[in-house]
């Protein structure tokens, strides 16, 4: 399986711990993060005594590291949390964590028991027929007897609460891996001085909140005239179009810009826009246009060279296309 994430290299692992443990401690469960190959990224968190004796133990610890691979790729496969039973009848879950559609790692907790009902989960490693599972098992049985007991409800709103909070590890990765450097990359795409630029996001500052006010660009516009996305992945494409208005930036390059596929960027473009890259995109020229027919005396020709257009003609398609008049018209209707 193809992985672009490293947890271990995305994810700041100290404040991760932090947190794991305190999960652990007001959930009762037992947390690891393992990578999508089932090797442990954390240290673990509140294992109980007789889970820490079997995972000590040179041959229990191979029955425990079977679970934990099997329970994984359950949830790899149905990406959904799978809540089973090990090989000592003890209740362990595993959480997925996906980035783009693909499994990168599991939240695995657990090392509990259920007040009713525990013999309906699936046990994923039958072992009961093994003389040295069963010793193991009746020579540490009081500390078995002493794991907390949950209803299975609360099991299942814990392992949707945990869900949720791969939501964040997703965020991180993100933040931390692709977005410093995709942003970096944006960079070298820049032809303008930082004098120029300053002076442009001015312009676009004061146009844009009049020229958009029926797009949802409107919502996310700082005061600096930049656009701050909702879904911060997006930040470095968006960044790069804002940036490059002299440009054609195509769904590819933006999409490696930010390490996806064109198609999903696609996708999620157009959940934060409303509209399709290319309406969005369009429109982005032609009102960038109208703040230069209204604050310079550019011609039409000269707005088209700086906007990138490769023929006025077509330009003034464009433009008439969204504002039903030609740029002159639109100019002297304003300027009136």
């Amino acid at each position: 399986m193809e992985n672009a994430f490293e947890l271990d290299t995305v994810l700041d692992i100290e404040k991760w711990e932090k947190l794991q443990d305190k999960i652990a401690s007001a959930t009762h469960l037992a947390i690891l993060l393992v990578d999508y190959r089932g090797v442990p990224v954390t240290c673990h968190s509140q294992v109980k005594p007789f889970c820490h004796l079997a995972r000590t133990d040179p041959q229990m610890s191979k029955y425990c590291e079977k679970c934990d691979a099997r329970g994984g790729l359950e949830a790899a496969r149905t990406y959904r949390p799978f809540i089973y039973r090990c090989h000592f009848d003890i209740i362990d879950m595993a959480i997925p964590i996906t980035v783009e559609g693909r499994y990168v790692g599991a939240i695995m907790a657990g090392e509990i028991m259920l007040n009713h009902d525990q013999n309906d989960l699936e046990q994923v490693l039958d072992l009961t027929n093994l003389p040295e599972v069963a010793a193991f098992k009746s020579e540490h049985q009081q500390l078995l007897e002493n794991y907390p007991h949950v209803s299975l409800n609360d099991l299942k709103l814990t392992a949707d609460m945990l869900e949720e909070l791969s939501e964040y590890i997703v965020s991180e990765a993100i933040k931390k891996d692709f977005l410093a450097m995709s942003y970096n990359k944006t960079l070298r795409f820049s032809k303008k001085s930082a004098d120029n630029q300053q002076a442009s996001e001015q312009h676009d500052s004061a146009f844009l909140n009049d020229a958009l006010r029926y797009s949802l660009l409107q919502k996310r516009l700082q005061a600096s005239g930049t656009y701050l996305a909702e879904n911060k992945l997006l930040q470095p494409a968006i960044d790069a179009i804002f940036t490059n208005k002299d440009q054609h930036l195509d769904l590819q390059t933006l999409a490696e810009l930010v390490n996806v596929s064109p198609n999903y960027l696609s996708r999620l473009l157009r959940k934060e826009f409303g509209e399709s890259f290319s309406q969005i995109y369009a429109k982005l020229k032609i009102y960038w246009a109208q703040e230069l027919l209204l604050t310079t005396d550019l011609s039409v020709n000269a707005i088209s060279d700086t906007l990138g257009f490769l023929e006025p003609s077509y330009f003034i398609r464009s433009f008439k296309k969204i504002t039903h008049m030609t740029p002159l018209k639109w100019r002297q209707q304003k300027k009136d």
